[in-house]
Protein backbone atom coordinates (compact mmCIF):
# COMPACT_ATOMS: atom_id res chain seq x y z
CA UNK A 1 0.00 0.00 0.00
CA UNK A 2 2.79 2.18 0.59
CA UNK A 3 4.41 1.99 -2.68
CA UNK A 4 1.30 2.36 -4.48
CA UNK A 5 0.98 5.70 -2.44
CA UNK A 6 4.94 6.84 -3.46
CA UNK A 7 4.29 6.31 -6.93
CA UNK A 8 0.51 7.91 -6.79
CA UNK A 9 2.18 10.73 -5.51
CA UNK A 10 4.88 10.39 -8.00
CA UNK A 11 2.45 11.23 -10.76
CA UNK A 12 0.83 14.15 -9.11
CA UNK A 13 3.77 15.43 -8.75
CA UNK A 14 5.21 15.26 -12.40
CA UNK A 15 1.48 16.09 -13.74
CA UNK A 16 2.21 19.55 -11.73
CA UNK A 17 5.86 19.52 -12.81
CA UNK A 18 4.56 19.66 -16.10
CA UNK A 19 1.16 22.14 -15.58
CA UNK A 20 3.64 24.78 -13.84
CA UNK A 21 6.78 24.34 -16.66
CA UNK A 22 6.56 28.08 -18.24
CA UNK A 23 6.90 28.89 -14.63
CA UNK A 24 9.90 26.78 -13.39
CA UNK A 25 11.58 27.33 -16.70
CA UNK A 26 11.37 31.09 -15.96
CA UNK A 27 13.07 30.13 -12.55
CA UNK A 28 15.76 28.79 -14.06
CA UNK A 29 15.90 31.57 -15.87
CA UNK A 30 16.44 33.98 -12.84
CA UNK A 31 19.02 30.55 -11.64
CA UNK A 32 20.86 31.49 -14.60
CA UNK A 33 20.45 35.29 -14.21
CA UNK A 34 21.90 35.31 -11.05
CA UNK A 35 25.21 32.39 -11.95
CA UNK A 36 25.80 35.52 -14.68
CA UNK A 37 25.93 38.19 -12.08
CA UNK A 38 28.32 35.64 -9.51
CA UNK A 39 30.46 34.79 -12.62
CA UNK A 40 30.91 38.26 -13.63
CA UNK A 41 31.61 39.56 -9.95
CA UNK A 42 34.28 36.33 -9.60
CA UNK A 43 37.23 38.31 -10.65
CA UNK A 44 36.63 41.33 -8.61
CA UNK A 45 35.79 38.69 -5.43
CA UNK A 46 39.82 37.13 -6.20
CA UNK A 47 41.87 39.68 -7.94
CA UNK A 48 40.36 42.66 -6.22
CA UNK A 49 39.51 40.87 -2.74
CA UNK A 50 36.23 43.20 -3.12
CA UNK A 51 33.46 41.81 -0.62
CA UNK A 52 30.78 39.83 -2.58
CA UNK A 53 27.69 42.31 -2.14
CA UNK A 54 29.94 45.34 -3.65
CA UNK A 55 31.07 43.01 -6.53
CA UNK A 56 27.95 41.93 -7.29
CA UNK A 57 27.24 45.69 -7.37
CA UNK A 58 29.94 46.53 -9.41
CA UNK A 59 28.86 44.16 -11.89
CA UNK A 60 25.51 44.83 -11.99
CA UNK A 61 26.56 48.17 -12.51
CA UNK A 62 29.06 47.41 -14.80
CA UNK A 63 26.56 45.56 -17.58
CA UNK A 64 24.06 47.99 -16.96
CA UNK A 65 27.16 50.71 -18.48
CA UNK A 66 28.23 48.39 -21.12
CA UNK A 67 24.44 47.52 -22.25
CA UNK A 68 24.15 51.11 -22.61
CA UNK A 69 27.10 51.96 -23.80
CA UNK A 70 26.36 49.22 -26.63
CA UNK A 71 23.19 50.45 -27.64
CA UNK A 72 24.28 53.91 -27.80
CA UNK A 73 26.97 52.76 -30.32
CA UNK A 74 25.36 50.22 -32.21
CA UNK A 75 22.16 49.91 -31.07
CA UNK A 76 20.87 52.91 -33.55
CA UNK A 77 22.10 51.50 -36.70
CA UNK A 78 21.51 47.61 -35.28
CA UNK A 79 17.62 48.94 -35.18
CA UNK A 80 18.19 50.23 -38.19
CA UNK A 81 19.04 47.46 -40.02
CA UNK A 82 16.40 45.58 -38.13
CA UNK A 83 13.67 47.23 -39.50
CA UNK A 84 15.48 47.12 -43.09
CA UNK A 85 15.35 43.40 -42.44
CA UNK A 86 11.39 43.26 -41.78
CA UNK A 87 10.91 45.09 -45.22
CA UNK A 88 13.46 43.28 -46.74
CA UNK A 89 12.78 39.89 -46.42
CA UNK A 90 9.08 39.79 -48.01
CA UNK A 91 10.75 41.31 -51.12
CA UNK A 92 13.37 39.30 -51.17
CA UNK A 93 11.03 35.99 -51.11
CA UNK A 94 8.62 37.77 -53.71
CA UNK A 95 12.10 37.56 -56.00
CA UNK A 96 12.80 34.20 -55.18
CA UNK A 97 9.46 33.32 -56.22
CA UNK A 98 9.79 34.70 -59.50
CA UNK A 99 13.28 33.29 -59.97
CA UNK A 100 11.94 29.73 -58.69
CA UNK A 101 9.40 29.81 -61.19
CA UNK A 102 11.07 30.27 -64.00
CA UNK A 103 12.52 26.53 -63.56
CA UNK A 104 10.81 23.16 -63.97
CA UNK A 105 12.51 22.24 -60.28
CA UNK A 106 11.72 25.73 -58.64
CA UNK A 107 8.66 25.79 -59.96
CA UNK A 108 7.64 21.84 -58.13
CA UNK A 109 9.70 23.14 -54.85
CA UNK A 110 7.68 26.77 -55.06
CA UNK A 111 4.54 24.88 -55.37
CA UNK A 112 5.45 22.30 -52.22
CA UNK A 113 5.94 25.75 -49.97
CA UNK A 114 2.96 27.36 -50.83
CA UNK A 115 0.87 23.93 -50.10
CA UNK A 116 2.28 24.71 -46.77
CA UNK A 117 0.40 28.32 -46.86
CA UNK A 118 0.90 31.60 -48.68
CA UNK A 119 3.76 33.69 -46.79
CA UNK A 120 1.45 37.08 -46.87
CA UNK A 121 -1.75 34.68 -45.36
CA UNK A 122 1.06 33.28 -42.74
CA UNK A 123 2.23 36.94 -41.84
CA UNK A 124 -0.93 38.22 -41.45
CA UNK A 125 -2.42 35.44 -39.08
CA UNK A 126 0.94 35.44 -37.20
CA UNK A 127 1.42 39.49 -36.96
CA UNK A 128 -1.59 39.66 -34.04
CA UNK A 129 0.48 36.97 -32.72
CA UNK A 130 3.85 37.90 -32.63
CA UNK A 131 2.77 41.24 -31.03
CA UNK A 132 0.84 39.55 -28.03
CA UNK A 133 4.18 36.66 -27.30
CA UNK A 134 6.48 39.49 -27.29
CA UNK A 135 4.55 41.69 -24.83
CA UNK A 136 4.42 38.27 -22.99
CA UNK A 137 8.42 37.28 -22.99
CA UNK A 138 8.81 41.25 -22.17
CA UNK A 139 7.25 40.83 -19.31
CA UNK A 140 8.97 37.64 -18.27
CA UNK A 141 12.30 39.01 -19.23
CA UNK A 142 11.39 41.87 -16.11
CA UNK A 143 10.46 38.76 -14.18
CA UNK A 144 13.43 36.54 -14.80
CA UNK A 145 15.62 39.74 -14.40
CA UNK A 146 14.75 41.48 -10.99
CA UNK A 147 14.25 37.78 -9.59
CA UNK A 148 18.25 36.78 -10.80
CA UNK A 149 19.01 40.06 -8.72
CA UNK A 150 17.71 38.74 -5.54
CA UNK A 151 19.11 35.00 -6.13
CA UNK A 152 22.51 36.67 -6.77
CA UNK A 153 22.36 38.83 -3.76
CA UNK A 154 20.90 36.50 -1.68
CA UNK A 155 21.79 32.63 -2.43
CA UNK A 156 22.30 31.34 1.07
CA UNK A 157 18.81 32.20 1.89
CA UNK A 158 17.18 29.82 -1.67
CA UNK A 159 20.15 27.56 -1.16
CA UNK A 160 19.43 27.00 2.27
CA UNK A 161 15.70 26.46 1.70
CA UNK A 162 16.16 23.71 -0.86
CA UNK A 163 18.49 22.27 0.90
CA UNK A 164 15.92 22.29 3.82
CA UNK A 165 13.72 20.55 1.93
CA UNK A 166 15.54 17.22 1.87
CA UNK A 167 16.13 14.78 4.92
CA UNK A 168 18.62 15.83 7.41
CA UNK A 169 21.54 12.82 6.46
CA UNK A 170 21.03 14.20 2.86
CA UNK A 171 21.43 17.95 3.59
CA UNK A 172 25.19 18.17 3.08
CA UNK A 173 25.57 16.11 -0.07
CA UNK A 174 22.49 17.85 -1.54
CA UNK A 175 24.10 21.20 -0.53
CA UNK A 176 27.37 19.73 -2.68
CA UNK A 177 25.48 18.62 -5.82
CA UNK A 178 23.76 22.15 -5.48
CA UNK A 179 27.19 24.07 -5.62
CA UNK A 180 28.49 21.64 -8.07
CA UNK A 181 25.59 22.79 -10.80
CA UNK A 182 26.13 26.65 -9.80
CA UNK A 183 29.71 25.94 -10.96
CA UNK A 184 28.69 24.25 -13.96
CA UNK A 185 26.55 26.23 -15.06
CA UNK A 186 28.56 29.04 -14.37
CA UNK A 187 31.24 27.47 -16.75
CA UNK A 188 28.92 26.86 -19.66
CA UNK A 189 27.67 30.40 -19.63
CA UNK A 190 30.73 32.11 -19.60
CA UNK A 191 31.69 30.07 -22.86
CA UNK A 192 28.51 30.52 -24.03
CA UNK A 193 28.50 33.85 -24.09
CA UNK A 194 32.23 33.70 -25.65
CA UNK A 195 30.78 31.77 -28.49
CA UNK A 196 28.10 33.94 -29.30
CA UNK A 197 30.02 36.91 -29.80
CA UNK A 198 32.54 35.20 -31.88
CA UNK A 199 29.87 33.19 -34.36
CA UNK A 200 28.23 36.68 -34.42
CA UNK A 201 31.33 38.58 -34.72
CA UNK A 202 32.47 36.47 -37.80
CA UNK A 203 29.39 35.77 -39.57
CA UNK A 204 28.24 39.67 -39.75
CA UNK A 205 32.11 40.54 -40.98
CA UNK A 206 31.73 37.53 -43.71
CA UNK A 207 28.48 38.76 -44.54
CA UNK A 208 29.58 42.77 -44.65
CA UNK A 209 32.66 41.41 -47.10
CA UNK A 210 30.18 39.24 -49.30
CA UNK A 211 27.52 42.28 -49.90
CA UNK A 212 24.73 41.43 -48.07
CA UNK A 213 22.06 43.71 -46.72
CA UNK A 214 21.91 44.72 -42.80
CA UNK A 215 24.90 42.28 -41.94
CA UNK A 216 25.19 43.56 -38.63
CA UNK A 217 21.62 43.00 -37.70
CA UNK A 218 22.13 39.07 -39.54
CA UNK A 219 25.39 38.70 -37.20
CA UNK A 220 23.04 39.27 -34.01
CA UNK A 221 20.43 37.09 -35.25
CA UNK A 222 23.45 34.51 -35.51
CA UNK A 223 24.85 35.07 -32.76
CA UNK A 224 21.62 34.99 -30.49
CA UNK A 225 21.04 31.68 -32.46
CA UNK A 226 24.16 30.32 -31.05
CA UNK A 227 22.36 29.92 -27.67
CA UNK A 228 20.14 27.17 -29.01
CA UNK A 229 22.65 24.37 -30.33
CA UNK A 230 21.72 22.69 -33.49
CA UNK A 231 18.21 24.47 -34.31
CA UNK A 232 18.91 28.16 -33.44
CA UNK A 233 22.07 28.31 -35.79
CA UNK A 234 20.35 26.24 -38.82
CA UNK A 235 17.42 28.94 -38.52
CA UNK A 236 19.33 31.94 -37.97
CA UNK A 237 20.71 31.16 -41.78
CA UNK A 238 17.31 31.45 -43.01
CA UNK A 239 16.64 35.36 -43.41
CA UNK A 240 20.56 35.64 -44.71
CA UNK A 241 19.98 33.01 -47.37
CA UNK A 242 16.78 34.90 -48.36
CA UNK A 243 18.33 38.30 -48.67
CA UNK A 244 21.69 37.01 -50.43
CA UNK A 245 19.10 35.08 -53.06
CA UNK A 246 17.52 38.39 -53.72
CA UNK A 247 20.73 39.47 -54.72
CA UNK A 248 21.70 36.70 -57.07
CA UNK A 249 23.08 33.87 -57.38
CA UNK A 250 27.30 34.76 -56.78
CA UNK A 251 25.91 36.52 -53.35
CA UNK A 252 24.29 33.25 -52.33
CA UNK A 253 27.14 31.37 -53.00
CA UNK A 254 29.32 33.28 -51.11
CA UNK A 255 26.56 33.80 -48.07
CA UNK A 256 26.39 29.91 -48.25
CA UNK A 257 30.11 29.67 -47.50
CA UNK A 258 29.96 32.32 -44.98
CA UNK A 259 27.72 30.52 -42.67
CA UNK A 260 29.22 27.34 -43.70
CA UNK A 261 32.31 28.85 -42.36
CA UNK A 262 31.01 29.94 -39.20
CA UNK A 263 29.68 26.77 -38.19
CA UNK A 264 32.90 24.98 -39.17
CA UNK A 265 34.67 27.17 -36.69
CA UNK A 266 32.40 27.00 -34.21
CA UNK A 267 32.45 23.20 -33.80
CA UNK A 268 35.75 22.86 -34.83
CA UNK A 269 37.47 26.22 -32.97
CA UNK A 270 35.46 27.86 -30.65
CA UNK A 271 33.50 24.86 -29.24
CA UNK A 272 36.93 22.88 -28.32
CA UNK A 273 39.05 25.76 -27.31
CA UNK A 274 36.16 27.47 -25.07
CA UNK A 275 33.09 25.28 -24.53
CA UNK A 276 34.85 21.71 -23.84
CA UNK A 277 37.17 23.78 -21.32
CA UNK A 278 33.96 25.00 -19.71
CA UNK A 279 32.01 21.95 -19.19
CA UNK A 280 31.99 18.35 -20.02
CA UNK A 281 29.02 17.85 -21.83
CA UNK A 282 28.53 15.53 -24.64
CA UNK A 283 27.10 17.17 -28.00
CA UNK A 284 24.87 14.09 -28.71
CA UNK A 285 23.61 14.25 -24.58
CA UNK A 286 23.12 18.14 -25.71
CA UNK A 287 21.27 17.26 -29.55
CA UNK A 288 18.56 14.69 -27.34
CA UNK A 289 17.96 17.35 -24.47
CA UNK A 290 16.92 19.50 -26.85
CA UNK A 291 14.71 17.40 -28.84
CA UNK A 292 13.25 16.18 -25.21
CA UNK A 293 12.30 19.75 -23.70
CA UNK A 294 11.60 21.14 -27.12
CA UNK A 295 8.69 17.99 -26.80
CA UNK A 296 8.11 18.49 -23.12
CA UNK A 297 7.82 21.79 -22.48
CA UNK A 298 7.45 23.81 -25.98
CA UNK A 299 9.88 26.74 -26.88
CA UNK A 300 11.03 27.94 -23.38
CA UNK A 301 11.80 24.14 -23.26
CA UNK A 302 14.64 24.63 -26.66
CA UNK A 303 15.77 27.92 -25.33
CA UNK A 304 16.87 26.18 -21.69
CA UNK A 305 17.69 22.99 -22.94
CA UNK A 306 21.47 22.69 -22.73
CA UNK A 307 21.92 24.38 -19.01
CA UNK A 308 18.74 21.65 -18.46
CA UNK A 309 21.29 18.96 -19.58
CA UNK A 310 23.87 20.71 -17.69
CA UNK A 311 22.07 20.27 -14.45
CA UNK A 312 20.94 16.92 -15.14
CA UNK A 313 24.31 16.08 -16.45
CA UNK A 314 26.09 16.83 -12.81
CA UNK A 315 23.15 15.20 -11.08
CA UNK A 316 23.06 12.11 -12.25
CA UNK A 317 26.70 11.57 -12.22
CA UNK A 318 27.51 12.80 -8.99
CA UNK A 319 23.99 11.08 -7.45
CA UNK A 320 23.53 8.36 -9.39
CA UNK A 321 26.69 7.09 -10.67
CA UNK A 322 28.31 8.02 -7.52
CA UNK A 323 26.27 7.92 -5.04
CA UNK A 324 24.51 5.02 -6.18
CA UNK A 325 26.69 3.17 -8.20
CA UNK A 326 29.70 3.63 -5.96
CA UNK A 327 32.02 4.60 -8.73
CA UNK A 328 33.71 8.00 -8.51
CA UNK A 329 36.70 7.10 -10.55
CA UNK A 330 35.69 10.87 -12.51
CA UNK A 331 35.37 12.61 -9.08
Amino acid sequence: MGRVAIAGALVVLALLVLRLADVLLLAFGSVLTAVLLHALADPLVRRASMPRPWALFAAVVGLVLATAATLWLFGREAAIQLAALSELIPRAWRALELDLSRSILGAYILDDLRRLQHADGLVMQLGPRLIRDSATAAAAALIVMFAGLYLAFHPRTYLGGLVRLTPRSWRARTETVLLACGAALNRWLVGQLISMLLVGVTTGVGLWLAGVPSPLALGVVAGLGQFVPVIGPMVSTIPGLILAASAGWDTLAWTAVVYIGAMQLEANLFTPLVLRQMVELPMAVTLFAVLAMGVLLGPLGVLFATPLAVVVYVVVRMVYVEDVLGDRSEA
